[in-house]
């Protein structure tokens, strides 16, 4: 048998190891020099050693040596094909080896890694990015602890990650990028290229940490900012990857000028972006970073030329929250030069973007966004109708196209929306009848913003950048229906059908009628689909998990039921901060107290999509986990009072009643959204100063006027209205005893920080709601008819009292910097009386324990301070004992599954209260126990008195005897509890602070 050529130790061997050293050469040559025939002579000469080379360690380095090539011929002339062909020759390098790990296989994974990331960039399969992740790990396993080639491994698994993160908002994943390339940094020295790359990675994630943090994290872009510089320092101006640190370092600025509007850091973003795009060849794959960063730094110097918010959005977060009362922003005008050249200088800049962006492409749908925002700025301050058809053709083209981004595709049907809303309709494609396409599209699409492939506040977050489209969607429909004649058909058929929502489907007027033709049963109708489908996307999640929602499983094949039942503890498990996961794959059966990580959740969520595909393809459940139809919730409200859904929208403001089998509309004249918004600061405001006992007496009375002024303009503009249109649909509002009746109201946007249930004047014997209902609240109808559904599903309890409760209490928790409750010990001391009752008190209620008992009480008492959900994060908590460690957060509440849960009681300061952007998803302490399985939830509006707590405690829980039986009438205890207090304690009715702030959410 021949010996091998090139067997190791023969001159045949070290001939081809000196062409394998020349190649490598030529190759380092190009990537100092960039000279194209440094890199053509490193291709003949790889080619050259694989066309001889027997030895597999020759081959394999052969094969990285012209995939590294391929690679770089990407990069300079963006020939996917390069792409393609570079990443197979990685895995035909490993493959020689199996699971074998030599020293070269190392640097054949971390390629590998490289060039899936950089495919996923042009081609958006999330498998590269997985690919990528998994291969640099396996990379990292052998290289040393320290040194340039562990800073550039490194910060590879800290890119892929970036990456993940930008895909799915999964923080987990940033964190870890973080640390990742603080590490890369800490292997390395500042001046060597690895030292370097890792200093400008660790400045793009802290700029992402900067827009995700709860507080922006105030000192990320400072710190961000001194890195891109220091890399700038410390490289020549002919390096290739010059111009991305620059790109880098414009970003960092540009975000920084947004939050401090400091024009210096403008000015420097703006020089460095235009040289990064002038150093970057036509047709390289970053070019098309590089242009939506230099659109960006324009779209910033328009608004610096104009002195206001340019119309329309450039980057998706503006998109998001954009509103119906942005149709209208700037008025239209002859601009001043300044301005139109500044706008110009916009609409090339993002012109260039979009067609340096190739179908496909991860950020295509950002780009085509960005023009069109440019273009609808331009039609707007010009009144130039060309530019507004053209931004209305891209907005449509992104919002239709299933390939892009879920995010972008709501971003974009919305903003198509507001911008064919100005219209009568004579014109085609304008008016409001054409904005109901794109409208139904984003609300169809916008609870695909939030999967679980990220952690609940995650998803909170991103469906947080759309409040209020839900809104607008069905204030656009009731405004169309009024402009419609009046049609008979059947008052419970669903106006939003069923259809897919990537077909796009023209809208052809409302399906939904009514013959009582005083009424719009019709739009109603569909307002109410809209919201139910738009609003409460997460409570949706918790409902779908619970026990019942899995009685169709039933009749389906064993195999499924058992995957549903595998599948729902292993994804409530608790969130870790981390992505990593210690078993690849979150293929392995964790218990239940096990954190999730982030990529055993990514792997979960991905089982949990196939397996309701797979559902939906069972005869008879194609519409499994989809909102019910509409009759079906009317019926599932039953005929115990109405339902009032108040609908707060810039276009206009509405109640949507459901009463005895029908949706009806009563128009809100005296109600606008703006009004709304500057009354609830202007009321959140003035309960903060009745509170504040530092403040003069004067200024706490003048406060507890504007509470009272607040109580009796919600009368005039809400309640007074909707009770005048009960009455004459003929509800009595009293029973035949003469109590009060029931009445639920679901508010929207600025709404749900107000007391609706306490609107009137009483303290002037006026009108008052408190006398005339018995008033409870709901985050949706659908999660109402869910609760109903529960308590009518529960057997009757075993005797006449309520069932033994737990009892949480905490007068004083260390570190808490809050005041000592006295009240609190006398709620505990009441409560202790109850047969049966568990207490934990002072350092016995941590965490812990808390969770360990709340499974086995149906009935729950919480008495101690409270920190409400006042940023993005899920920092809102009850403050236990051990608050300082371990937080019992909203996220660890919502997380639950709790099926005989009865009632929460939260004696506790504003566990009702949320941020702005989550007024759609009930996102508060008191909505994270309705989602754990609460049927009664009794919550704060905002902080109570202290001394008042404990009275409406007693006067509550006094009710429950055999008259009253546990839990059916929690709303009339509440009721009757504060209705007393506010009638018989002195000082108490003309302070509605200390009456008003008690609200019961359930049936």
């Amino acid at each position: 048998m021949a010996t091998p050529y090139d067997l190791f130790g023969t001159p045949g061997y070290e001939q081809l190891l000196a062409v394998l050293g020349g190649a490598e050469e030529a190759l380092a040559r190009y990537e100092r020099a960039g000279r194209l025939s440094d890199l053509e002579r490193a291709l003949v000469l790889f080619d050259a050693l694989l066309t001889r080379a027997e030895n597999i360690d020759l081959r394999s380095a052969a094969m990285n040596g012209i995939g590294m090539v391929l690679w770089s011929r990407y990069e300079r002339f963006g020939e996917p094909t390069d792409l393609d062909g570079a990443i197979t020759l990685f895995r035909e390098a490993l493959a020689a080896y199996g699971a074998e790990v030599t020293v070269a296989t190392p640097s054949y994974w971390a390629n590998l890694s490289g060039a899936l990331r950089l495919r996923w960039l042009r081609t958006h399969d999330a498998r590269d990015l997985g690919a990528s992740v998994d291969a640099v790990r396996t990379a990292l396993v052998s290289t040393p602890s320290r040194g340039a080639l562990r800073s550039n491994r490194l910060n590879s698994l800290g890119d892929a990650l970036l990456n993940l993160f930008r895909l799915h908002g999964d923080s987990s994943a940033l964190t870890e990028a973080m640390s990742s390339f603080r590490e890369a940094v800490a292997c390395t020295g500042p001046g060597t290229d690895e030292g370097l790359w890792a200093r400008s990675s660790l400045a793009e994630a802290l700029r992402h940490h900067h827009h995700w943090s709860p507080d922006g994290a105030p000192d990320a872009l400072d710190e961000a900012a001194g890195l891109a510089r220091e890399v700038l320092a410390g490289v020549s101006r002919r390096h290739r990857l010059y111009p991305r640190f620059l790109s880098n370092l414009a970003l960092v600025l540009t975000d920084r000028h947004t939050a401090r509007a400091d024009p210096s850091d403008l000015r420097e973003a703006a020089r460095a972006a235009r040289q990064a795009v002038a150093a970057t060849p036509a047709g390289h794959p970053n070019l098309v970073q590089r242009n939506a960063v230099l659109a960006t730094v324009r779209r910033l110097e328009l608004v610096g030329a104009t002195g206001r918010r340019a119309a329309g959005a450039t980057d998706p977060g503006d998109a998001r929250r954009g509103t119906a009362e942005d149709v209208d922003a700037g008025a239209r005008r002859r601009p001043p030069r300044r301005e139109r050249r500044a706008l110009r200088a916009w609409i090339r800049a993002t012109g260039e973007a979009y067609a340096a962006t190739p179908e496909g492409h991860v950020l295509r749908g950002l780009a085509l966004l960005h023009h069109g925002s440019a273009l609808a700025a331009k039609a707007v301050t010009e009144d130039d109708a060309r530019a507004g058809e053209a931004a209305v053709a891209l907005y449509r083209r992104a919002a239709r196209d299933p390939a892009m981004d879920v995010s972008v595709r709501v971003a974009c049907a919305r903003l198509w929306a507001l911008s064919v809303l100005d219209g009568d309709g004579s014109s085609p494609g304008y008016g409001r009848a054409a904005a109901m396409e794109p409208y139904r599209l984003a609300v169809e699409l916008l609870p695909r913003t939030a999967s679980y492939r990220v952690g609940r506040m995650d998803r909170a977050r991103q469906l947080g950048e759309f409040a209020g489209l839900a809104c607008d969607a069905a204030a656009c429909a009731l405004d169309l229906a009024d402009a419609r004649p009046p049609a008979t058909g059947s008052a419970g058929a669903d106006a939003a059908g069923a259809e897919s929502p990537d077909a796009g489907p023209a809208w052809t007027g409302p399906a939904d009628t009514d013959t009582d033709t005083d009424t719009d049963t019709a739009g109603a109708g569909l307002a109410l689909r809209l919201l139910e489908q738009g609003r409460g996307v997460l409570l949706g999640q918790a409902l779908d998990a619970r026990t019942e929602t899995s009685e169709p499983l039933s009749g389906m094949p064993d195999e499924l039921a058992a995957e549903w039942h595998r599948l729902l503890p292993q994804l409530d498990r608790p969130e870790a901060a981390v992505y990593t996961s210690s078993e690849p794959g979150g293929t392995r059966g964790p218990a239940a107290d096990d954190p999730l990580t982030g990529e055993d959740r990514h792997a979960l969520a991905g089982r949990w999509e196939r397996l309701v595909e797979t559902i939906r393809r069972v005869p008879g459940c194609e519409d499994f986990l989809r909102l019910p139809p509409t009759d079906e919730m009317l019926a599932g409200i039953g005929d115990t009072g109405p339902v009032v859904v108040v609908n707060v929208s810039p276009l206009r403001c509405d109640a949507l009643v459901l009463h005895r089998g029908r949706v009806r509309s009563v128009r809100l004249e005296g109600l606008r959204h703006a009004d709304a918004e500057r009354r609830a600061e202007a009321f959140l405001a003035a309960i903060r100063a009745t509170g504040d006992h530092a403040l003069p007496l004067s200024e706490q009375r003048d406060a507890q006027t504007e509470v009272r002024r607040t109580l009796g303009w919600l009368w005039t503009a809400v309640a007074e209205p909707v009770l005048d249109a009960l009455a004459a649909w003929g509800w009595p509002g009293a029973g035949s005893t003469g109590e009060p009746g029931r009445l639920w109201w679901v508010p929207t946007g600025p709404l749900t920080a107000l007391p609706l249930h306490a609107a009137g004047r009483p303290e002037d014997g006026g009108d008052s709601l408190l006398d005339r209902a018995v008033c409870s609240y709901a985050p949706t109808v659908n999660s109402l008819v869910h609760a109903r559904r529960r308590e009518a599903g529960r057997p009757a309890p075993d005797g006449p009292g309520p069932t033994a409760p737990l009892v949480v209490a905490v007068a004083e928790a260390p570190g808490s910097g809050s005041p000592p409750l006295e009240g609190v010990r006398e709620e505990a001391a009441l409560l202790a009386r109850r047969p049966g009752a568990r207490l934990l008190l002072a350092e016995d209620a941590v965490r812990r324990s808390v969770l360990e008992a709340l499974p086995r009480h149906p009935w729950v008492h919480f008495a101690c301070h409270a920190v409400g959900v006042l940023s993005g994060a899920a920092s809102g908590h009850l403050v236990l004992h051990d608050h300082v460690t371990a937080p019992l957060t909203l996220s660890d509440i919502a997380r639950l599954r709790l099926p005989d849960a009865e009632l929460a009681y939260l004696s506790a300061c504003g566990t009702t209260s949320g941020r702005r952007e989550f007024t759609d998803e009930a996102l508060h302490i008191t909505g994270a126990f309705h989602m754990a399985g609460f049927t009664h939830v009794v919550g704060t509006l905002w902080a109570v008195a202290d001394d008042t707590s404990p009275e409406v405690a007693d006067r509550f829980y006094a009710a429950f005897d055999a008259s009253h039986p546990f839990p059916g009438h929690t709303a009339h205890a509440l009721h009757a509890a504060v209705r007393d207090l506010r009638e018989n304690v002195e000082g108490v009715r003309e302070n509605p602070s200390l009456w008003a702030p008690y609200i019961h959410v359930g049936p």
